[in-house]
C-alpha cells in the first residue's frame, strides 16, 4: 500500500467557519477514495484558548495554541485556514506567508479593496485559495460547464439573489458580522461577496454598477451584552452591466422574511438559459432555445438535470450521486480542490486575485451608494 503524504492543517478561529473547515478536512478521506495525501488536524487557535482546547479534545487536533504565532511556528502545519473576522485577515495572511505556509482563506479576502490587493500581492505565486464554496455544488459546476460550452450563446441578462431573514427581528442579538468596524460592512461583504463571485465566475467581469443599501435599525443588541450602533447594511440591491453587454440584478439580504439560506442564480442567453437554487441543490434547470418549437410546445421546455452529488473521481463513490447533497458537501469539495492543488503544485481557484477583484466590486458598491448612481468598474 502506498503511503499517503500527510498535509498538516492549522485552523485559526473556532467559530462556525472554523468548525466547517475542520469538518471538511476530517471527512475528505471518506468522500475521496485512494487519495495520495491525507489531511491531518495539526493545530487550532482561538481568541478564547478554552475553545481551542475543547476543539482539541473533541476532534483530535494535535495542539491547541494560545496564539497565532505559536501555531505558525509549528513545523507540522503546512496549510493555515483563516476563519477569523474580516479585520484580521490581512495581517494573518501576511504572517502565514512570512512563515512559509499555504493559505486557505475564508471569504471575503479582507475589509476593503486596498487591503485585499495587498494580500493578493503578497500571495502572488504562493499556494492560496479563497473559500467561495458555492462554486463547488455540482449544479454550479454543471452551470459553468454549460456556459463554457457556449450552450447559452450570447448572454443577455441575469438575476442573482442571496437571501436570509436572521436580521428581521430588531431585538435579536447580532455578532461581529453586523458590526462594520470589525467586518468592514454588512450583508454586502458577507453574502454579497458570494453573489458577486458567482456572477463573475459564470458570466464575466463587470463594466459598471449601481447599488442601494438598506439598514433597518439604528442599533441592535450585541451577543454578550450591550448594543451595536456601528451597524453594516442589512440588504443591498444592485444593478450591473457586464463587459460582454449583459445586464441584470443582484440582491442580497438578511431581512428577507421567510428566507433561510436562499441562493438563486438565473442566466439568460440567446441560445439557452439556466437557473439553480441552493436551497434545492440537487438540480440544475436548463432551457435549450435551439430546440424546435411547434404544436403544443414542440421540443422546447425546461430540463431538470439531476446533478445531485455527481462529483468526478476520486469523489462520487461515497456518497454516491443518487444521494441528496447538503450545504457542507460543497465546502468539502472546495477544500479538497485546494488540497489537491497543494499536493500537485497546481494553481488553485478561486485565487486571491479573484477574491481581490470581488472585493474591489464591493468597494464600488459602497462608492455607488455614496454617490447615488452608477460607477464604472475601472474607477
Amino acid at each position: 500500500m502506498t503511503k499517503k503524504r500527510p498535509i498538516g492543517i492549522g485552523i485559526v478561529g473556532w467559530g462556525f467557519m472554523g468548525r466547517t473547515h475542520a469538518y471538511a478536512a476530517l471527512n475528505i478521506p471518506l468522500f475521496y477514495e485512494g487519495l495520495p495525501f491525507r489531511p491531518v488536524l495539526r493545530a487550532v487557535c482561538s481568541g478564547h484558548v478554552e475553545n481551542a482546547k475543547m476543539a482539541q479534545e473533541e476532534l483530535g487536533f494535535a495542539r491547541a495554541c494560545d496564539s497565532f504565532e505559536e501555531l505558525l511556528a509549528l513545523p507540522g502545519v503546512d496549510v493555515v485556514s483563516i476563519c477569523t473576522p474580516n479585520a484580521l485577515h490581512e495581517q494573518m495572511a501576511l504572517q502565514a506567508f512570512a512563515a512559509g505556509k499555504a493559505l486557505y482563506l475564508d471569504k471575503p479576502v479582507s475589509v476593503d479593496g486596498p487591503s485585499a490587493a495587498r494580500v493578493a500581492a503578497a500571495g502572488a505565486g504562493r499556494m492560496a485559495q479563497v473559500a467561495f464554496h458555492n462554486r463547488f455544488f455540482p449544479c454550479a459546476l454543471r452551470a459553468k460547464q454549460l456556459v463554457e460550452e457556449g450552450r447559452l450563446g450570447k448572454l443577455l441578462n441575469f438575476r442573482i439573489q442571496y437571501l436570509h431573514s436572521g436580521s428581521v427581528d430588531e431585538e435579536r442579538p447580532v455578532n461581529w458580522k453586523s458590526d462594520r468596524q470589525i467586518c468592514g460592512g454588512g450583508v454586502l461583504l458577507d453574502l454579497g461577496s458570494h453573489a458577486l463571485d458567482m456572477l463573475v465566475h459564470l458570466a464575466g467581469p463587470v463594466e459598471s454598477l449601481c447599488c442601494r443599501n438598506q439598514t433597518l435599525y439604528a442599533s441592535r443588541p450585541r451577543k454578550g451584552g450591550g448594543r451595536i450602533e456601528t451597524l453594516g447594511e442589512d440588504a443591498s440591491y444592485l444593478m450591473l452591466r457586464l463587459q460582454n453587454g449583459a445586464q441584470g440584478l443582484v440582491e442580497v439580504s438578511k431581512v428577507a422574511t421567510g428566507a433561510s439560506d436562499g441562493f438563486t442564480v438565473e442566466l439568460c442567453g440567446d441560445k439557452g438559459a439556466l437557473r439553480f437554487n441552493l436551497m434545492d441543490p440537487n438540480w440544475l434547470y436548463f432551457y435549450d432555445n435551439t430546440r424546435p418549437g411547434g404544436l403544443y410546445g414542440g421540443e422546447r421546455g425546461w430540463q431538470r438535470l439531476e446533478t445531485i452529488q455527481d462529483y468526478p473521481a476520486p469523489g462520487g463513490a461515497f456518497l454516491p450521486p443518487k444521494n441528496a447533497i447538503g450545504w457542507a458537501r460543497a465546502h468539502m469539495h472546495c477544500y479538497y480542490s485546494f488540497l489537491d492543488c497543494y499536493f500537485r503544485g497546481a494553481r488553485p481557484s478561486p485565487s486571491l486575485e479573484e477574491g481581490a477583484y470581488v472585493q474591489r466590486l464591493l468597494d464600488l458598491c459602497y462608492l455607488s451608494e455614496r454617490r447615488g448612481g452608477f460607477v464604472a468598474a475601472e474607477e
